[in-house]
């Protein structure tokens, strides 16, 4: 009875990651459709314009959303783990209200702020009337992101995957014909066109989660506010400093090395975080709620924090050993053959998304128990230590060993959210993980040692063979904890 519960247990997981992993592979392959496509519209100057244009107002919304989203997931989540159909009601009615407050706000202070941003962004104030339209896109950014959350909150992982879809076809037949037809003048109204889109698509599916009509005075919701929104500046917070440390990295890279560096450096971080990074997203999108609906059970945590930990692992690794194995291939595809030397760059961050594979899981433990302190600390503080590390290494060894930084304090934040993690929440991974991190690290150090190896033929046969029999391990290992594959009998 336990082995049949565990597997729909590992089943569970392994299909929200799935859909959600699958979901953000499409949405990257149109995503790059797209972006050649506006690159050959708009020309140089126009992606130009396009980023900095995007990059505002997802600041922006950031600011405005005040760190909701992932307080939103955890609150309903929670109410809806716990049955309490009444309270749902009442909860969903006060995110709505918090959501429509603070997407005004951020909308106002667009506009009245809109030829300041217009000098921060393009050094004057020729794009102030393009970010008091903005205004709009931050409006309903924030809102979707909010029925988002709530999307995530009750599980309804089939809808969000449609929406998601949906927004990433919209952004790319209505979007490419305005910068077609209208050029720089299509880049606002497609942005804004999206936004409203994507809202409709996810408010239409959260209007179809079962709730009872309900009153909730204004002072009545206070409480709950006051709950979310202290968590969700912590959030803001951490997230922040992690944009600000990445941000300074950036500046001192390109002050005290080059341009250059500055770009190899982003080439090789933005590769493997798209690549592997979806799982991750996936995996939060999914796994997230799930714990939060059982954060005051530390039994239950532990048992779904280790399977969870499994699956990542299993999946992880093969595209981990891929990665290294075809990074040569990756470069000239998605870059040029002047990003060459990145090679040994993306290798080593590979390496480091293995470690970040095993203490994700593990991060969210703080968060979805409302623990501030911690979550600040491990999450925010943190940033500074890395940049500071970061900035050390490139200071002496440059851009390759800023990986092999990233490397070691993934390895390091593996011990660090283990111990933490034990002593305030008594989690701890079980013997079965352990074992499983053994197997699976011989086969992506084995295969990282033969990336080394100066015989071409040698180095790449031994590392497409260790890929072959590490990614039939871990689909073996999947179908066992699964029950995929299994014949009926």
């Amino acid at each position: 009875m336990k082995d049949n519960k565990d597997e729909s247990g590992y089943r569970t997981l392994l299909k929200g990651t799935a859909i959600f992993g699958g979901v953000q592979g499409f949405k990257i392959v149109i995503n790059l459709i797209r972006g050649k496509l506006v690159a050959h519209f708009l020309g140089p100057e126009g992606m130009g314009i396009f980023f900095l244009l995007t990059s505002s107002s997802n600041t922006i919304q950031q600011f405005s959303s005040l760190g909701l989203n992932l307080s939103i997931v955890r609150e309903v989540s929670q109410a809806s783990g716990n049955k309490e159909s009444n309270y749902l009601s009442r909860l969903i009615v006060i995110v709505r209200r918090l959501l429509y407050c603070s997407a005004t706000i951020g909308a106002i202070i667009t506009v009245i702020f809109s030829s300041e941003l217009s000098k921060w962004a393009f050094g004057n104030i020729e794009y102030r009337w393009h970010f008091i339209c903005l205004s709009i896109v931050v409006f309903f950014t924030t809102l979707s992101n909010g029925e988002l959350s709530i999307l995530q909150g009750v599980k309804f992982l089939k809808r969000i995957a449609f929406a998601s879809i949906v927004g990433a076809f919209v952004g790319l037949f209505i979007g490419v014909p305005l910068y077609y037809f209208y050029r720089y003048d299509g880049i606002v109204p497609s942005m804004i066109i999206l936004s409203i889109v994507v809202f409709v698509f996810y408010r239409y599916h959260s209007s179809k989660i079962s709730v009872s009509t309900v009153v909730v005075s204004w002072f009545g919701m206070l409480p709950l506010v006051r709950k979310m929104v202290s968590l969700g500046m912590v959030m803001m917070i951490a997230t922040l400093l992690g944009t600000l440390s990445n941000y300074l990295l950036n500046a001192y890279i390109s002050n005290y090395g080059s341009i250059e560096d500055v770009g190899l450096y982003q080439a090789a971080n933005s590769i493997t975080n798209q690549y592997v990074g979806l799982v991750f997203t996936a995996m939060s999108l999914d796994f997230f709620p799930r714990l939060s609906a059982i954060c005051s059970d530390n039994n239950k945590v532990r048992m779904l924090v280790n399977q969870q930990s499994e699956v990542v692992l299993l999946i992880v690794a093969p595209l981990v050993l891929l990665l290294i194995v075809t990074s040569p291939l990756v470069i000239r595809l998605l870059l040029t053959k002047s990003f060459i030397s990145l090679i040994p760059v993306i290798r080593w961050f590979s390496l480091g998304l293995f470690f970040k594979a095993i203490a994700f899981p593990m991060s969210y433990i703080s968060f979805s128990k409302g623990d501030r302190k911690t979550f600040f600390w491990l999450e925010g503080v943190a940033s500074i230590y890395v940049l500071g590390l970061n900035v050390l290494f490139y200071h002496f060894c440059g851009v390759e060993v800023i990986a092999i930084s990233f490397c070691l304090l993934s390895f390091f934040s593996c011990f660090l959210y283990s111990i933490v993690t034990r002593k305030l929440y008594n989690f701890y991974h079980d013997s079965t993980f352990l074992r499983l991190v053994v197997i699976v690290s011989l086969f992506i150090f084995s295969t990282f040692l033969f990336s080394y190896v100066s015989n071409s033929m040698i180095s790449y046969l031994g590392m497409v063979l260790l890929l072959i029999v590490c990614t039939l391990f871990c689909l073996r290992k999947l179908s066992i904890k699964t029950g995929f594959f299994r014949k009926k009998v």
